[in-house]
C-alpha cells in the first residue's frame, strides 16, 4: 500500500551531559591509529580502515572528551514522531530513555574522501541492532486503534546505510581539525525487524498479543512510511557524535602530509 506523509515532527535530546573537557584537542595520537599517506596509493583502504577505529576502538568514548559518552549502549533520550499517512498510520508517539545496544559492532564496508572538498562517503553494516525504552503513542496503526504507555524493546538484523559528511578544515598552531558541517543518513536495507510493545491495551495481553504479531507481519510497510523519521534522528545522533570527535581529535591523526586549511582554501 503506498501511503502519502501528510505531516512528520520529532524531537531527539541525546543523553550527554554540557562538559567541558580538559583540554582542547586530543594530545597524542592514540598506537591504534596509522595515519593515511594523502597521496597514497591505497589511500582509500587506508582510510576505511582508520573510519573504522571510531566505531570499535572508540565505543566507550575518547579519551579526554567528556561530552561524548558511549556509543555502546547509545542513550537518547527522546524521540517525538507526530505522523499522519491516513488509514496505515496516523499517531502521536513518544520515545523515551532509550538505549540502543550495538552499534560499536559496526562495519565500514567503504569510506572514501572527496579530496576536492573534503566530503566523506561512507556505507556502513550493522549485523544486529537491539534497543529497549519506555513510549508513550495514541492512534490508529493498520486500521488498529491503540492507547498505551509502557516499556517498549525492538530488535534489527541486517542493516545497512550510508552516510555523507561535508567538512571544513580548521588549523590550530601546528595542527589541522575537519570540522562538520553537515550529515546526511540513508537507511539502505534492513533484513529483519522484531518490535515488542507492553501494556498498550491497559494490560489486556491477547489485545497487545495481536497488535504485536500485526506490526512483526507488517514491519516493512511500516518502515517503509516511517523512514524518514529515522533517518533524521539517526542524522542527529551521528551528527552529534562525530562533529564532537572531529573537533577534538585533529584530522592529521587520520591522514598525513595532507594539505593546511590556509594552503586548501588559499
Amino acid at each position: 500500500m503506498r501511503a502519502n506523509l501528510c505531516s512528520l515532527t520529532f524531537l531527539l535530546a541525546l543523553t550527554l551531559q554540557i562538559t567541558y573537557t580538559t583540554s582542547k584537542h586530543l594530545a597524542e595520537r592514540p598506537s591504534f591509529l596509522n595515519p593515511c599517506d594523502y597521496n597514497g596509493a591505497n589511500f582509500d583502504k587506508c582510510f576505511a580502515d582508520n573510519f573504522q577505529l571510531l566505531f570499535s576502538h572508540w565505543h566507550d568514548g575518547v579519551p579526554g572528551l567528556k561530552s561524548l559518552g558511549s556509543l555502546d549502549p547509545l542513550s537518547i533520550k527522546r524521540i517525538k514522531i507526530q505522523q499522519d499517512s491516513g488509514a496505515t498510520l496516523n499517531i502521536v508517539a513518544e520515545l523515551e530513555n532509550m538505549l540502543a545496544y550495538n552499534a560499536s559492532k559496526a562495519i565500514v564496508k567503504k569510506a572514501t574522501l572527496d579530496k576536492s572538498n573534503f566530503e566523506v562517503d561512507a556505507t556502513l553494516e550493522l549485523p544486529a541492532l537491539y534497543a529497549e525504552g519506555n513510549y508513550k503513542v495514541k492512534g490508529t496503526v493498520l486500521g488498529l486503534n491503540i492507547n498505551g504507555a509502557g516499556k517498549c524493546n525492538l530488535e534489527a538484523a541486517r542493516i545497512r546505510l550510508n552516510f555523507h559528511l561535508a567538512t571544513k578544515l580548521r588549523d590550530e598552531g601546528d595542527l589541522t581539525f575537519s570540522d562538520i558541517v553537515s550529515l546526511k543518513a540513508k537507511i539502505l536495507e534492513i533484513g529483519d525487524f522484531h518490535i515488542d510493545v507492553q501494556n498498550l491495551f491497559g494490560g489486556q495481553r491477547d489485545l497487545e498479543a495481536t497488535a504485536n504479531d500485526l506490526f512483526n507481519q507488517n514491519w516493512r510497510e511500516l518502515f517503509g512510511i516511517l523512514s524518514p523519521t529515522l533517518e533524521q534522528t539517526l542524522e542527529l545522533v551521528l551528527k552529534d557524535r562525530f562533529t564532537k570527535i572531529y573537533a577534538y581529535v585533529p584530522a592529521t591523526y587520520f591522514i598525513s602530509n595532507m594539505p593546511r586549511a590556509s594552503e586548501f582554501y588559499g
